[in-house]
C-alpha cells in the first residue's frame, strides 16, 4: 500500500530546529544533557562510544544503540520524492563503523517505536556539528546538532473516501460511514495526545491548534489522514 509521508512543519509559529548540545565531561543521567525527542527516545552519550537511548538503554552498544532510532545519509524531502535513503545504525549508516556521525552533514533519524510496523515512523532532518572524539584526557562525551522540531510522519493512505466534520470545531468532531475507527490526533510536532475507537472525536479539553487525525477503518485497516483545526 502506498504510504503518504505528512510533514508536520508550522514556520508560523516558530517551529523549524533546535540546537542541542552535551558537553564534554557532563553528566549524562541529568535531564539537560538528554535530547528527549519523544516519550520512548531519550538521546545522550557517554565519556566515549556513541549516541544511545538512556530511556531504554543504560550504555552505549555498536549495531545496536540508539535504540529505537535508524540514520541515514539524505534529507527528509527526498523522501517526500519517493526517493529512497538508505538507513542503518548509528555505528552503520555512515559506513566506518567509528561510532561517529559525519560532521555538516544532511542526515535523516528515524524513530522506529520499536516495532516493525512502518505506519508509525517519524523522521527528523538533523545535522551534528561538534563531536568530541573519545576518552582522551579521560573521557569527554560531547557533541552538538541541529534537528527539525516537527516529524515527517509515514502513515498509511488509503482508496475509500473517509469524511469528517465539522473542521474547525470546537468539541466534537464526527467520522461519517456509520463505522468504528481507530483514531490517533497528534500534535504539530508529531506527539501523541489521544486514542480512541469510534467515530467521534471529543477535542474539547484540547489547546486550540491544528492537529494530524489519522482514522483505521477496523474492518479492513484502510486509513486517511486530516488536518484538523480546533478553534
Amino acid at each position: 500500500m502506498k504510504k503518504i509521508l505528512l510533514f508536520l512543519f508550522v514556520p508560523l509559529l516558530g517551529i523549524g530546529q533546535i540546537t542541542f548540545t552535551k558537553n564534554n565531561n557532563t553528566d549524562e543521567t541529568l535531564e539537560q544533557n538528554q535530547d528527549r525527542i519523544s516519550s520512548t527516545v531519550w538521546l545522550t552519550r557517554g565519556s566515549g562510544g556513541g549516541l544511545y537511548n538512556i530511556q531504554n538503554e543504560s550504555s552505549y552498544t555498536p549495531g545496536t544503540s540508539p535504540a529505537y532510532t535508524e540514520w541515514a545519509i539524505g534529507t527528509t524531502a527526498q523522501i517526500q520524492n519517493d526517493e529512497t535513503l538508505n538507513f542503518d545504525s548509528f555505528r552503520d549508516f555512515n559506513g566506518d563503523t567509528k561510532n561517529r556521525p559525519p560532521l555538516n552533514t544532511d542526515l535523516v533519524l528515524k524513530l522506529t517505536n520499536g516495532t516493525s510496523d512502518t505506519s508509525d515512523d517519524k523522521f527528523y532532518d538533523i545535522k551534528f556539528l561538534s563531536w568530541s572524539v573519545g576518552r582522551a584526557g579521560g573521557g569527554r562525551g560531547g557533541f552538538s546538532y541541529q534537528r527539525a522540531t516537527a516529524p515527517l510522519l509515514s502513515i498509511d493512505a488509503i482508496s475509500n473516501a473517509i469524511t469528517i466534520y465539522p473542521n474547525p470545531t470546537t468539541s466534537v468532531v464526527y467520522i461519517e460511514g456509520g463505522k468504528d475507527y481507530a483514531i490517533e490526533v497528534f500534535d504539530i510536532l508529531g506527539n501523541k495526545v489521544m486514542q480512541l475507537t469510534g467515530n467521534a472525536v471529543n477535542m474539547k479539553h484540547l489547546a486550540r491548534a491544528t492537529y494530524i487525525m489519522k482514522a483505521t477503518d477496523i474492518s479492513n485497516n484502510a486509513s486517511r489522514v486530516y488536518k484538523v483545526v480546533k478553534k
